[in-house]
């Protein structure tokens, strides 16, 4: 996972610009897929996120978090409930609504 994280910034020295090749290596390399697994701690271990290559918001935002951390940018994850506009209608219909709890994301300290 620091070999990904490393590999990803490159030789971006900014912490902003470390921060935004993450972001995207994670939110379009790692496949958004809500019927991963989630009810084992290493479902949630962002070296296991990288080697399955998708996961759902929490587990992509804890992959992203130890990149951040792994770069030297201090990082945490956040959860929200949140209204999901976008979502597909498999997906309502799967969950019932439109508002996803404990919805997962990144902070970055820049």
């Amino acid at each position: 996972m620091i070999r990904f994280a490393q590999r990803t910034v490159g030789g971006a020295s900014e912490p902003r610009d470390r921060a935004k090749k993450l972001f995207y290596a994670v939110r379009d390399g790692i496949v958004y897929d809500p019927r991963t697994p989630f009810f084992l701690p290493e479902h949630y271990r962002a070296s296991e996120v990288l080697k399955r290559g998708r996961g759902y918001c929490v587990p992509k935002a804890c992959l992203l978090a130890a990149a951040g951390r792994a770069v030297g940018i201090p990082s945490r994850l956040g959860l929200a409930d949140i209204r999901n506009h976008g979502a597909s209608g498999q997906i309502v219909e799967m969950m019932g609504c439109n508002i996803f709890t404990f919805h997962g994301y990144t902070e970055f300290h820049l």
